[in-house]
C-alpha cells in the first residue's frame, strides 16, 4: 500500500514496496502516475512512467528476491527523484545496444529523459538507483 509523508525539512515522499513480479513493473507506474497527478506535476507523468518501467525492469532482472521499494521525493522545488531500491548490489549497465538488439535500451532512455541525472548509491545490502526530473516552470 502506498503511503505519502513528510521528511524532516517538509520535503514531499511517496513510496511503495512491491513484490517481484512482473506485474509490479505496471504497479509501479501506476503508484508513479497517480503521485505526480497529486502533486500537480501531469507534465512528468510520460517520462516518468518510462523511467519507472526500465528501473523496475531491471530490478527484477537481478534475480534478488528480498525487497523492492519504489519511491518518489522532491529533493528541491524544481526536481522530482525516482528511486528504486533492491537488495542487490549489481550495478546497473548502460548498454550499447544495436540496431537489431530486443532489449539493453533501458538505462540509455533513462539517462537520456534525466539529461545524465541519475546514479546508485550501494547500501550495505542492496543499493537505490534514482533518476532526477526537471519540473516544468511555472506558467
Amino acid at each position: 500500500m502506498p503511503h505519502a509523508s513528510l521528511e524532516a525539512h517538509a520535503l514531499p515522499y511517496a513510496s511503495l514496496l512491491l513484490p517481484y513480479q512482473p506485474e509490479s513493473v505496471a504497479a509501479a507506474r501506476r503508484f508513479v502516475g497517480a503521485q505526480l497527478r497529486e502533486w500537480g506535476l501531469d507534465d512528468l507523468v510520460d517520462d516518468a512512467a518510462v523511467i519507472v518501467s526500465e528501473l523496475t525492469t531491471n530490478s527484477l532482472r537481478t534475480g534478488c528476491r528480498t525487497r523492492m521499494l519504489v519511491g518518489l521525493r522532491r529533493p528541491a522545488g524544481h526536481i522530482v527523484r525516482i528511486l528504486v531500491g533492491d537488495g542487490s548490489r549489481t550495478m546497473p549497465v548502460m548498454l550499447q545496444a544495436g540496431p537489431d538488439a530486443t532489449s539493453g535500451r533501458g538505462l540509455a532512455m533513462v539517462h537520456r529523459l534525466t539529461h545524465g541525472r541519475w546514479g546508485v548509491t550501494l547500501l550495505p545490502h542492496g543499493k537505490v538507483v534514482h533518476a532526477d526530473l526537471a519540473t516544468p516552470i511555472p506558467r
